[in-house]
């Protein structure tokens, strides 16, 4: 009873801010900060948005940017992840080292060489400048790669001597087996893109190629500074996200539990 009621009050908190920016964003602009009865709640906010900017068109760009990321990533991370826990070849900890590695270079880091390799390639505006930069993670390959590491080196030896090739028996034997790997990855790859801001506002300048976190974040360059309408544009980007959670939230917690069982 008492884990309950403390998992109840983390979870009160945690959807705390969602709610406070749901109801902001359904008020009145001069009922700001103020308690109102439901009846006073207005879908004004939203209208606003959509009629004064191409939220529409952020929509698709998102949606496109972020399908694209997630097949790019659950294949390339995938793979990377298999050859390194079932692969024996020199240099193999020497590469999984780096993957670590990788994982403590913020961002910021190496940003400018990004953008400046983005221009040299002529992909600046463009879907590739968007996609390519999000589809290698290190964090997705070290995932992977513990995932695959839990599985039984007898399943290989027995692919082996029906005659299975190495990438028959990644697909037909090590992704069924990893699904919630997979799953959580495809996840975790979608958030991280659908949330994204450094990169898509550092690689797009034309407001047509812009996602929703660049596009909203513009509104406040604009005339849209009521934190009312703000708060609309905040609900906008993040109700994708929640129901993207509360749908496949069953494959998260099993998949990063299975990432410390074996090294």
């Amino acid at each position: 009873m008492a884990q309950l009621l403390v998992l109840s009050v983390f979870g009160l908190v945690m959807v705390a801010p969602l709610a406070f920016a749901l109801y902001v964003s359904m008020l009145d602009r001069a009922d700001y900060l103020s308690l109102v009865p439901p009846s006073r709640l207005t879908l004004d906010n939203y209208r606003f948005v959509w009629e004064n900017a191409p939220v529409g068109r952020w929509y698709l760009n998102t949606i496109l940017v972020t399908a694209l990321v997630v097949g790019g990533a659950v294949v390339v991370n995938t793979l990377a992840g298999y050859a390194l826990a079932r692969f024996r070849f020199r240099g193999r900890q020497l590469v999984f080292l780096a993957v670590v590695a990788i994982l403590m270079v913020p961002l910021q880091a190496y940003l400018i060489p990004l953008y400046l390799q983005v221009v040299d390639l002529g992909w600046l505006n463009t879907i590739l400048a968007l996609t390519v930069p999000f589809i290698v993670n290190p964090l997705l390959i070290f995932l992977m790669r513990q995932s695959f590491s839990t599985l039984p080196k007898e399943l290989d030896e027995a692919a082996a001597v029906d005659g299975a090739g190495r990438f028959y028996t990644f697909l037909r034997i090590g992704v069924p087996l990893t699904l919630t790997g997979v799953a959580t990855q495809a996840i975790l790859a979608g958030t991280w893109t659908w949330n994204s801001f450094m990169i898509p506002v550092t690689m797009t300048t034309e407001p047509e190629k812009f996602v929703l976190t660049v596009g909203l974040n513009s509104l406040q360059a604009q005339n849209y500074v009521l934190p009312t309408v703000q708060m609309a544009g905040v609900v906008l980007l993040t109700i994708p996200v929640v129901l993207m959670f509360v749908v496949f939230q069953r494959f998260i917690v099993p998949s990063l539990a299975s990432t410390g069982i074996k090294g």
